[in-house]
């Protein structure tokens, strides 16, 4: 993926340890991180160790990032994603505070971050032998060591071919030690076609021994390459082999104490500081909704169909229809004290012009309508089918901007959204206005049947749907609140047609329980309640059509993190991501966990402290209530173990838990 943020050559961080003054090297699992000049050198200073970020960080397999209007490092690894910000001693790990004693800062135009916190957030471990000593997983630092080995070879391509050559005869772990030796002098030419092949081939001979998580890092490394030749295709199936055969487990607590807040609020209109606004798009579902009457209102028939009222609705606009057109479901919103997401569709984009009077016109009817809205303009422009589409991506960011202005001065409380589509996921931060200029940043997800895509090739949709705002929270989470603009998971395979109703109602159920558990960035979703046909294929979201699937979207709606009114002060419980150094109450505390592994085949999951088996879950978000109180002022390996049904364990993560 390309980094898309400002350069961070000279960023440092801060090392949380008292050391002698002979030269401090940085080991990451037996080896030793390569610093140059221009990423800096470890050094001393007031008897703590500053260590080059980008350089380590990379080391461990992680991306880094700066963003300079919020002032703060983004390090992202897998699922995870830590933002620490400059002056505040803590980082965020997906959203979880966790607390540090020493803060960022800038000193000398150059930033420095706690190492230790920040590793350990990765699910390193950190000591100190003299030197900085870091220890990952496996394939933690794979590819740091692959391209920093010192081998050389005489003959690259005869070193290449041989390697082929055993890929091909099934000797993969032969083919792996050949490309290992070659890859300093292959990858030296820095030909990004080349390189990411390079990945590529490495990553399928990891997968053919099931060493899926070297794999999946070698296909993250495919992917990196592929984005710098441009290739935006390749890069996207790359992310997606990278994504589908990994495994992850993480674990959450439930908390009604604000000193645990994970939730971070912004103050934007109508944003509700606990819990999420709950929506849809009704208006197009036969069944709850009469176009030509007001007899049967989705506002009045939805909440019937559901079981549970809504906060929010949707409805779609093209920019020349007036207002009043949709006057009857103003009016009922207002009565119903319920929110519009009115999704305002440009007609003649490229064309729009400072003081717009049509926009201006827009604004002020919505400002004076007496009525709740989220604008959400010109979405999905990320997607090459969106009329709206262009690579030019500062023409749409100059477009989006003039319509943000005027609706920020002529309707101040009418919050801007601007959402692209999940689809394609490299390409969204190019679109983005600025912070400026957005309120709320908004996604539309959906889930669609794609066995093709198995890395396995086993023909089995590895993909979650609960997983995929992973990129928009980790690039936004952490200045914007988030909102799904709209959403579903088809029932019907979009190409074949094949009823896929029992992929469709799982993936659905999945992600409405998991929301509010993984996701306290989020805060409002909208299903898109309609069946469609498109140039791409047939697409069925219709809840009153498909019982099971009905009865999914019931069942995952239950959590009372789910607001039923447009209350922004609800009193609610909040769910934190555990981790490292991570804290939890001395009481009784609720656990949940999120199971990630190829297959997704987890049945029950395993809590276990000290050795000792705790407490079992049978079901997603496999909840159990644990008792901390004996361990009070102490820390505890606290182990989720994931089995499948046949007993296997397929996943397990431990995490070195603070008791207060």
């Amino acid at each position: 993926m390309k980094k898309f943020l400002v350069s961070l050559s000279l960023v440092m961080m801060l090392l949380l340890f008292a050391v002698s003054a002979h030269a401090i090297d940085v080991i990451i699992d037996g080896v030793k991180v390569d610093f140059t000049a221009s990423s800096g050198a470890p050094f001393i200073e007031n008897g703590r160790t500053l260590v080059p970020l980008r350089a380590s960080m990379e080391a461990l397999g992680a991306e880094v990032t700066w963003d300079d209007a919020q002032r703060c490092a983004l390090v992202k690894k897998g699922p995870t994603t830590v933002v620490c910000y400059i002056d505040e001693a803590c980082i965020y790990r997906n959203g979880t505070k966790i607390n540090n004693d020493a803060a960022a800062t800038i000193r000398d135009s150059r930033t420095y971050l706690p190492i230790r916190v920040v590793a350990e957030a990765l699910d390193a471990t950190v000591s100190w032998d003299g030197n900085v000593v870091i220890s990952t997983s496996a394939a933690g630092n794979l590819i740091y060591s692959i391209e920093n080995s010192g081998l050389h070879v005489s003959n690259i391509w005869k070193a290449w071919e041989k390697a082929l050559a055993a890929k091909n005869s099934g000797n993969y772990q032969s083919a792996i030690d050949q490309f290992i030796t070659l890859a300093p002098d292959f990858l030296a030419k820095h030909d990004s076609n080349s390189d990411a092949m390079f990945y590529k081939h490495l990553g399928e001979c990891y997968s053919a021994l099931g060493k899926n998580e070297e794999a999946s890092a070698c296909f993250k490394r495919e992917a990196y390459y592929w984005s710098l030749a441009s290739k935006e295709q390749e890069t996207i199936d790359a992310t997606r082999r990278a994504t589908l055969i990994n495994s992850s487990v993480q674990m959450y607590a439930k908390t009604y104490n604000d000193t645990y807040k994970p939730r971070k609020y912004f103050g934007e209109m109508y944003e509700p500081e606990n819990g999420l606004y709950i929506g849809a798009y009704a208006e197009g579902d036969r069944a709850v909704h009469d176009p030509w009457s007001m007899n049967k209102f989705y506002m009045n028939e939805f909440p019937k169909l559901v079981g549970r009222d809504m906060s929010a609705y949707l409805l779609y606009m093209p920019s020349t229809t007036p207002l009043s057109h949709y006057q009857s479901h103003i009016n009922m919103a207002i009565q119903k004290d319920k929110i519009i997401q009115l999704a305002v569709e440009p007609v003649n984009f490229f064309d729009i012009q400072p003081n717009d009077p049509t926009y201006i016109k827009l604004a002020q009817d919505m400002e004076n309508s007496s009525a709740k809205f989220f604008l959400r303009f010109a979405s999905e422009m990320n997607d090459n089918s969106c009329p709206w589409y262009t690579t030019n991506y500062n023409l749409y960011i100059e477009k989006f901007r003039i319509v943000a202005d005027i609706f920020h001065t002529y309707a101040p409380s009418v919050p801007v959204v601007w959402s692209p589509n999940f689809y394609p996921a490299n390409n969204i931060h190019l679109y983005y206005p600025g912070d400026a200029y957005v309120d709320y940043v908004g996604i539309s997800s959906y889930m669609n049947h794609q066995p093709e895509t198995d890395p396995l090739g086993q023909g089995v949709d590895r993909n979650r749907w609960s997983e995929q705002l992973d990129t928009i929270v980790g690039l936004y989470g952490h200045k914007k609140p988030i909102i799904i603009s709209e959403g579903g998971a088809s029932y019907i395979d979009y190409r074949t047609w094949a009823d896929i109703t029992p992929f469709a109602s799982s993936q659905l159920y999945d992600f409405y329980t998991y929301l509010p558990i993984k996701y306290p960035q989020v805060k409002a979703v909208f299903i898109f309640d309609q069946d469609r046909n498109a140039d791409s294929g047939c697409y069925r979201f219709s809840l009153s059509n498909n019982t099971q699937y009905l009865d999914a979207y019931k069942k995952g709606t239950q959590s009372e993190q789910y607001l039923a009114t447009a209350d922004a002060k609800a009193k609610l419980p909040q769910y934190y991501e555990l981790g490292t150094n991570a804290s939890v109450e001395p009481k009784v505390v609720e656990i949940s966990s999120f199971i990630k592994t190829p297959a997704n085949d987890t049945s029950y999951v395993v809590y276990n402290i000290y050795g000792t088996d705790v407490a079992t879950s049978y079901g997603i978000p496999y909840s159990v209530n644990i008792d901390f109180a004996p361990y009070s002022k102490t820390t505890v390996p606290l182990k989720a173990m994931a089995f499948n049904a046949s007993g296997v364990k397929v996943a397990e993560k431990t995490y070195y838990v603070k008791v207060d």
